[in-house]
């Protein structure tokens, strides 16, 4: 019976010394912000004062990344509040430019449109003995922007942005069999995918503004004189 009693009191110290082990309270996973790439021309002319029609033709982008794209395609949006307020007249946007109409394309100077490229570094993120990652990534982006005849679609003026690189700690909780593309980092970790939107979010910002100020009226003026020509030299009518 003592030899009983002996065994079960280790038995109950081990439970006791696991039980000290285990946290009282497990930390909560955090929510994922919600971040909204929008962007509000800082002034606005007087509407059709630019004497010149803008067609929007969507935002070209290569990224399997849900995030990177909802950037890229909210800029499209933006391009008409931008040619608004900047006093041109502006039709669609269109998704490509084989949508527009031939009604849509000889009723518009010019097409607008833009090209997107995104680029990661993640080879300073390493894994623990258990598959768990942490470190840092670098994103880049690069954006061009391009104003081509409405008709022909010839291009007649660019503009590249680069937005500052900007780089963001990674502290997961997820263990991984082998090692993870950013994308599925951002879909696993409600942080690390916050943290990179807040980050995109002042870049977007950023980028706008530099559009704004490229898209400005008396260079424009220039621009639209050159596609009437071209249309009058090249479109049989």
């Amino acid at each position: 019976m003592k030899k009983l009693t002996i065994q079960y009191s280790i038995i109950a110290a081990i439970f006791l010394i696991i039980g000290g082990c285990v946290p009282t309270t497990i930390e909560p996973i955090p929510p994922r912000s919600v971040v909204n790439f929008d962007y509000t021309p800082p002034s606005d002319a007087v509407p059709g004062s630019a004497d010149a029609t803008f067609a929007v033709v969507g935002t070209k982008f290569d990224t399997p990344i849900s995030l990177f794209k909802t950037f890229a395609s909210n800029m499209t949006k933006d391009f008409g509040e931008i040619l608004t307020a900047r006093g041109f007249g502006v039709r669609g946007p269109f998704a490509t430019f084989n949508e527009m109409t031939y009604s849509d394309k000889e009723g518009s100077d010019v097409k607008l449109t833009a090209e997107v490229e995104f680029n990661s570094d993640i080879s300073q993120i390493v894994y623990s003995a258990f598959g768990v990652p942490s470190g840092s990534v670098t994103v880049k982006c690069h954006v061009n922007l391009i104003v081509s005849e409405s008709i022909t679609n010839e291009r007649l003026w660019t503009r590249s942005i680069a937005i500052t690189p900007f780089t963001v700690n990674l502290k997961s909780r997820q263990a991984y069999e082998t090692r993870a593309t950013l994308e599925r980092l951002l879909v696993n970790d409600n942080t690390f995918h916050s943290d990179v939107s807040n980050a995109l979010k002042a870049q977007y910002t950023e980028i706008m503004n530099k559009i704004y100020g490229y898209l400005e009226p008396k260079e424009m003026a220039v621009v639209t004189k050159s596609a009437r020509e071209l249309r009058k030299k090249k479109v049989v009518r």
